[in-house]
């Protein structure tokens, strides 16, 4: 297909609903139900039938104008001819001219194809302490309440700004910190639960839930240190309500922090080295529950919570497979197969 082709236009009134038909062909299973009818919308056209939208809507507060990307997608029959980064760029020009002094977006940990287009075009991964900076306290609570980032988990915030410069995201030390911290304060739900009914089992569940933190992200900082790919440890800001709802009934789902390499292969063996921590993770967690066996109250936390996260993590699909279980799938659905039948079984007929 000749690029010159493409053209990318304003949404027509009428197509609304073959910009949802063309979006629910991109996306994957679940993923699928959250593409949205647009209100305002940009799509690629090709010899007169749209083969890929991107759906946005304002944010704006005060005299800040700020568009957010609520969808971006290219019918999977037109993926690798360039149309993606046609319709990217000229949208966001298109932004740009509507006035716009910032556009936003969400954009899953491994979607390489996606983030990538954004990155091309001056977006960041930013801290919240960032979005403020240039957005503004009120346009952040405005991201929070217009878009679906307290639900996104396992997603990163971008940001881009028309006259001023945005900072990338630390990696390393300060988004371990960030991992914790963000668990342990949307927690606290579960923690006054606990003070309030079992003032005892506190401190054992809360130090057990600290320690399967760190056994969660243990192999892939170990697993980075034997991969050849130049990585980056970065948290993912987008999800915490999740987080703070599955407290109430003392339930764990954290928010998610990994070890990304700066290059993404479309190969097997790249697949396999994304997977292998993953892998020894969920090794790791099979035997945890068996600590219940002791009576002791901080193992029996940790076998109770990980019985939890178990179940979780092997689940390949949004939102839960930033877990790990999307990585395993990925590489190799046999393994998977496997890992997820051993772990119901075990789950909810041995512990």
């Amino acid at each position: 297909m000749n690029n010159q082709s493409i053209v990318i236009r304003e949404m027509q009134p009428g197509e609304e609903k073959t910009i949802v038909r063309v979006g629910r062909r991109a996306f994957q299973a679940f993923e699928a139900l959250f593409v949205v009818t647009p209100k305002r919308a940009m799509v690629a056209e090709c010899d007169g039938k749209i083969i890929g939208s991107i759906i946005y809507k304002y944010a704006n507060s005060g005299n800040k104008k700020i568009a957010y990307i609520d969808e971006a997608f290219v019918d999977p029959n037109y993926h690798g001819q360039g149309v993606g980064r046609k319709l990217y760029t000229e949208t966001f020009n298109f932004l740009w001219n509507q006035g716009c002094d910032a556009i936003t977006a969400l954009v899953k940990d491994d979607n390489v194809g996606s983030w990538k287009l954004f990155t091309d075009n001056g977006f960041k991964r930013a801290s919240f302490t960032e979005a403020a900076r240039h957005l503004g306290s009120a346009g952040l609570l405005k991201q929070f309440i217009k878009t679906p980032l307290l639900f996104a988990v396992g997603m990163d915030f971008y940001l881009t700004h028309k006259t001023s410069a945005v900072k990338e995201k630390n990696t390393g030390i300060s988004q371990l910190a960030a991992f914790f911290l963000a668990n342990l304060l949307f927690m606290v739900p579960a923690w006054l639960n606990l003070i309030i009914k079992d003032q005892d089992s506190f401190v054992p569940y809360v130090l057990a839930y600290i320690t399967l933190l760190l056994l969660f992200i243990a192999p892939r900082l170990v697993g980075s240190l034997f991969n050849r790919d130049s990585c980056k440890i970065r948290f993912n800001n987008g999800g915490c309500l999740i987080t703070f709802i599955f407290s109430f009934g003392l339930g764990v789902f954290p928010m998610n922090t990994n070890v990304y390499p700066e290059k993404y292969e479309n190969t097997l063996s790249f697949k396999r080295r994304l997977a292998i921590p993953e892998i020894i993770k969920w090794c790791l967690f099979i035997l945890l529950p068996l600590l219940a066996t002791t009576k002791i109250p901080y193992f029996e936390a940790m076998a109770a919570i990980s019985s939890n996260l178990l179940l979780l993590m092997v689940i390949p699909l949004y939102p839960f497979e930033s877990l790990g279980g999307g990585r395993v799938y990925k590489y190799n659905k046999v393994i998977w197969l496997i890992t997820a039948i051993i772990t119901v079984a075990c789950v909810f007929f041995i512990y």
